[in-house]
């Protein structure tokens, strides 16, 4: 992980920026602080896949296609 979301604050204790700049911690080494990232980042796209399959033409390639070749009113 990028170690520039992860600071030590005035506290001495260690936190990690998330989205909208929210401090989370606080932990008590760099290292943990780093795993807790991971953590938290790997949760993120755990919850960002998608456990569904689309049917063929409401995929975005599909619906793209469509869009380009529809025919344009004059």
């Amino acid at each position: 992980m990028p170690t520039n979301r992860i600071f030590q604050g005035e506290d001495q204790q260690w936190y990690f920026n998330v989205r909208g700049n929210h401090a989370v911690g606080p932990f008590i080494s760099f290292r943990e602080a780093d795993d807790a990232l991971n953590r938290h980042v790997s949760e993120c796209k755990r919850r960002t896949r998608v456990g569904i399959s689309w049917p063929e033409q409401l995929t975005p390639r599909r619906m793209l296609k469509r869009h380009k070749t529809a025919a344009r009113p004059t």
